[in-house]
């Protein structure tokens, strides 16, 4: 069923929002105050979701998409939106949850323009792939969640130059070695490839079946430009929780080293860094400037601990993985900072144990993507923190929470840091302060 669609507004995905006889209707691809002929593809009592077939009036905002796999990968939702155009959005769009969820009033909290990237191509510094047979070639790509599409990634214009040029060599070498994808039968077979650049230097992990990776093409590929290490991890389970099980070094270093403007770190195979390195300086220095009048913080999902080992403050840093608090231990040795303890441990318990031993004044949280535990905003509510700066990727979610907490604090600040360019994503900085 085809239909004629003006679009008012952006929903909180970057698709375009319209109505057709009273009635919600969601178009990605589409821009607010665009006229468009949508097919319906899926109608509910509440709302409908409309493929887009053409732009009648086209908005003044609208770019043509750099990217040849735009129409079937769901990567870059936003990329036929100029690009300060997508920062409003947003924007907005944290507003709107705020709006939705709290009772607070923005008016009376600041909350500036969204902070641009530097880079809103090349930016990607981290990848994991899966290793795909793509006729009768090896390659690196992602099957959409709703149409089964086969993205390559060997081209990604969001991925480093490096990172690509590496992809394509590691596909003919593959593909002339005659690899084989993953057989869930017989349990052999590459699975998955894991990517980090590091000040120009890469690390390669290779999932695989039971048969590995053989010498002479681990050999071929050590050759290749800025490869710098490659580690095997043999993994047959049905999970892809690959960072559980270990990983044997086939090649090069153990520990990669990631320079900030004043210090070195060790970062092992294990450990995560954002996909976006430029983006992670940023937010750490942003947080750094709201904790300036800290003097007793406890930190949450500190990961290898990059932010807390540029404070001054006496402070105990928290992270469930302890392969990351190892090389967070050995990096704060390494720079002789002796202000900082770093705790491997469920959060939930550990937040408890310490928040019971001393008074801290400040509370930092690092999320991605999912709530805090009601035994975090229980402890919130009893240890009685002055300050919360809480870190979040879904507005939504950070909303949701605002909402538990807005009885006891109130919301000072807002900043918006755009670490995933082109997407709906938006790294989201909270600065609350106690009642």
């Amino acid at each position: 069923m085809k239909k004629n669609v003006e679009i008012k507004k952006l929903g909180i995905n970057g698709e375009g929002i319209g109505y057709i006889d009273r009635k919600i209707v969601f178009v990605p691809g589409a821009l607010p105050q665009e006229e468009v002929i949508v097919e319906i593809i899926k109608q509910t009592r509440t709302y409908s979701e409309g493929e887009l077939l053409q732009v009648v009036k086209p908005s003044k905002d609208r770019v043509t998409p750099k990217c040849r796999s735009y129409d079937n990968c769901q990567g870059c939702t936003m990329l036929h939106l100029s690009y300060f155009k997508q920062l409003n959005a947003k924007k907005e769009a944290v507003r709107e949850s705020i709006r939705k969820y709290t009772e607070y009033d923005l008016s009376r909290t600041i909350f500036k323009d969204v902070i641009a990237a530097p880079s809103q191509e090349g930016f990607i510094t981290a990848v994991n792939l899966p290793i795909v047979d793509f006729k009768g070639k090896i390659s690196f790509g992602i099957y959409q969640r709703d149409s089964k599409y086969l993205t390559l990634m060997t081209r990604c214009f969001k991925q480093h130059p490096i990172i690509n040029e590496c992809l394509l060599k590691l596909e003919e070498i593959l593909t002339t070695n005659k690899c084989k994808t993953y057989s869930d039968k017989f349990r052999t077979g590459l699975r998955f490839l894991k990517v980090k650049l590091i000040d120009n230097k890469l690390q390669l992990v290779f999932i695989t079946g039971r048969d590995g990776l053989k010498e002479e093409i681990v050999k071929e590929i050590s050759q290749l430009p800025h490869v710098a290490s490659i580690f095997m991890s043999v993994n047959t389970s049905k999970h892809q929780e690959f960072d559980e099980l270990g990983y044997s070094k086939l090649y090069g270093a153990t520990r990669l080293e990631l320079h900030d403007d004043k210090n070195q770190y060790l970062v092992s195979v294990k450990s995560k860094l954002p996909e976006n390195i430029e983006m992670m300086w940023k937010q750490n220095q942003t947080i750094k400037s709201l904790v300036q009048d800290s003097q007793k913080i406890i930190s949450l999902n500190c990961g290898i601990g990059l932010l807390e080992l540029n404070l001054d403050q006496e402070i105990v840093a928290i992270d469930e993985k302890r392969y990351q608090i190892d090389d967070a231990k050995l990096n704060a040795k390494y720079l002789k900072k002796e202000n900082v303890t770093f705790i491997a441990g469920d959060l939930d318990s550990k937040i408890v144990t310490y928040a019971k031993k001393k008074v801290y004044d400040t509370l930092i949280i690092q999320n991605e993507r999912y709530g805090l535990s009601d035994t975090i905003k229980d402890t919130i509510k009893i240890a009685k923190f002055k300050t919360i700066i809480y870190a979040c990727q879904s507005h939504s979610t950070l909303a949701k929470d605002l909402a538990d907490l807005e009885k006891n604090y109130k919301l000072e600040r807002i900043i918006g840091l755009d670490t995933s360019c082109h997407n709906s994503y938006l790294t989201t900085i909270v600065k609350l302060v106690r009642k």
